[in-house]
């Protein structure tokens, strides 16, 4: 055994999938397992299932799905070796020091880990910067007047760039950090005769953080009214604007804890509210909230309210993001502030508890958008046929029936249209040409029906819950039953599997099939209840090899009538008949027996 399969082995028996992935996602027993909204991809009903018992876990909407590692590996987006490290950093498990990344994961890794490394130094020296440096009163007197405390300062590492060229240029270079690294991070730029300066000068700096609390990236915020006011980090393989949030490494243990997560438009009104002791908001990074945004929160909460500036670019901003939430299946709200107040300014003026009583306030999303456009068109007929014509586009593409015809209400009631008017007018926009449904769905739904012949699953099914049943069912060509190629695959490697070590487990099978694919059907039938309790095992082997024989004489009576070989068509007839004959006096005796005859 190798030493990432030994290493493997130790962190999955260390771990439990369910502690882990509940990390990231809720879940919610149901029976033998646990299910949850998917962090892959967009639904509203839970179809993400997580199997303790098997120590897997499968979305039977997407089809992604594996073991834990699989999880750190799709949700982290990394490799496995990284993930394997993470793991084991995560959970205190020591690794053995042989173990080694291929060239392409080493490139990767290595170009990512050198950026949280420069990152890291950068942040240090920001902060630094900010608390020990005469150059950093500049920075310390704005945070001051900002009312931000050195508590928050220091649970956020808040650093000040000073208004020079090279002071963190200057800075790497005396600790002989590469380069080139930081330029790749974002944190310096190059000059046409090698020299490089600091991309942020003379700015309040935010280090940005991921879950594992590493320095992703930065926004910089000028001290005056020069532009640009904020500055980011560019994009770079340790950081992406579409899918951080700031502030979420800290607020996500009480976002878990309240269900209930704040959304507000950029880093001092997520600081004020943690300088008043309130830690379950996170800010976007000067960009608009986006799904990846959206499905990360429905990991930690399962209500959300957006607190945007009061003014038009805010509730623009709040109305961008309903067919978001609409279409990850959040609940949202929106909270109103006063006039020309940002949550910054509001809490520090007016303190948290009324800051939580206009919370308590926040409307649905829904109807706040109803109302902005129904104050924007006006009260008259083509006012709000205008905003009628708006709200089918978001009607049409509810999934759930229910919600739909709620919706469907609650807009004839905002607007004052007959209900059936509204009704009749979403039909004709779902009957319209240019509704379909996703295609990939119905190509697979087909397919499926197609392919997944009862034979198919039933054998499927009998072979995963009752590995013993393998050696016999290879022996008794039962592979000829079968039409779907990932049952055939799956069921070549069960083979495979028992003549190699002459058990096998659903697990093992699992770990040596190369096509996901078929690891994805696997995992579905390893959800799946048993369709055959121990009583019947017996009985569905015997009934599987009679189809087979069935089969075979079926073959042979094609191939004699081919060839005109008569002799031998005869043979098979008379098998025939005897075999129908024995079936049809099994038939009669089950019959009798439970007709009480």
């Amino acid at each position: 055994m190798d030493s990432y399969q030994s290493a493997k082995e130790e962190i999955k028996r260390a771990v439990d999938i369910v502690e882990l992935i509940g990390q990231f996602v809720q879940l919610k027993k149901t029976g033998q397992n646990y299910a949850g909204l998917c962090p892959f991809h967009s639904e509203k009903d839970p179809s993400f299932t997580v199997s303790p018992a098997k120590q897997i876990f499968h979305c039977f909407g997407c089809k992604k799905g594996g073991d834990l590692f699989a999880f750190w590996m799709a949700y982290h987006q990394v490799a496995f070796p990284q993930a394997v490290r993470d793991l084991a950093e995560t959970y205190h498990i020591a690794l053995p020091d042989i173990l080694r990344l291929g060239p392409v994961d080493k490139a990767r890794v290595s170009l990512k880990e050198s950026i949280l490394v420069v990152n890291e130094m950068a942040a240090r020296f920001f902060h630094d910067t900010l608390g020990r440096s005469e150059r950093g009163e500049p920075g310390r007197r704005y945070l001051e007047r900002r009312s931000i405390p050195k508590e928050i300062i220091g649970e956020f590492s808040l650093g000040y760039a000073a208004d020079e060229w090279e002071g963190l240029a200057g800075f790497l270079k005396r600790k002989k950090a590469d380069p080139e690294k930081a330029v790749q991070a974002g944190l310096i730029i190059s000059r046409k005769n090698g020299t490089h300066y600091d991309r942020f000068r003379g700015r309040v700096i935010f280090p940005i953080f991921n879950l594992r609390k590493q320095v992703v990236g930065f926004g910089g915020r000028v001290l005056d009214n020069s532009l640009p006011k904020y500055l980011n980090t560019p994009e770079t393989p340790a950081f992406q604007k579409g899918e951080t949030l700031y502030g979420l490494h800290a607020s996500y243990p009480h976002i878990r804890e309240s269900g209930r997560v704040i959304i507000v438009e950029g880093y001092m009104d997520l600081l004020a509210l943690a300088a008043h002791g309130f830690h379950q908001a996170v800010a976007t990074l000067g960009t608009a909230l986006t799904k990846s945004h959206i499905r990360s929160l429905k990991g930690y909460a399962k209500d959300a309210v957006v607190v945007f500036d009061s003014d038009a670019a805010g509730k623009a901003a709040a109305l961008r993001s309903l067919a978001l939430f609409l279409d990850e299946g959040m609940a949202a709200r929106v909270m109103v502030l006063p006039q020309n107040e940002d949550p910054d300014s509001f809490i520090n003026k007016h303190g948290l508890h009324a800051f939580e009583d206009l919370l308590d306030q926040a409307v649905p999303m829904f109807d706040f958008y109803m109302d902005q456009k129904r104050s924007e068109a006006g009260g008259g007929i083509e006012g709000r046929v205008g905003v009628l014509n708006e709200m089918i586009p978001f009607l049409a593409d509810l999934r759930n029936d229910v919600q739909r015809s709620l919706y469907a209400r609650r807009v004839s009631e905002g607007l004052g249209i007959s209900e059936g008017v509204v009704v009749a007018e979403l039909k004709k926009r779902m009957a319209a040409p240019s509704w379909r449904g996703d295609p990939e769905v119905l190509k697979r739904s087909i397919s499926d029906g197609a392919a997944r012949r009862m034979d198919n699953l039933y054998l499927l099914n009998l072979m995963i819950h009752h590995p013993r049943t393998v050696e016999r069912l290879s022996k008794n060509d039962s592979r000829l039953l079968l039409s779907d190629p990932l049952t055939t695959e799956i069921f070549d490697c069960a083979v495979e599997t028992y003549h190699a070590g002459g058990e096998v487990t659903p697990a093992e099978i699992l770990d040596r099939l190369a096509g996901e694919p078929a690891k994805g059907l696997l995992r579905e039938v390893m959800l799946a209840p048993p369709i055959f309790s121990d009583d019947l095992v017996d009985k569905a082997l015997s009934d599987f090899e009679d189809k087979v024989e069935t089969l075979k004489l079926a073959a042979s009576h094609q191939e004699a009538r081919a060839k005109g070989d008569f002799e031998s068509l005869n043979k098979v007839l008379q098998v025939k008949k005897k075999r129908e004959a024995l079936e049809s006096k099994q038939t009669n005796g089950f019959r009798r027996k439970h007709n009480g005859k």
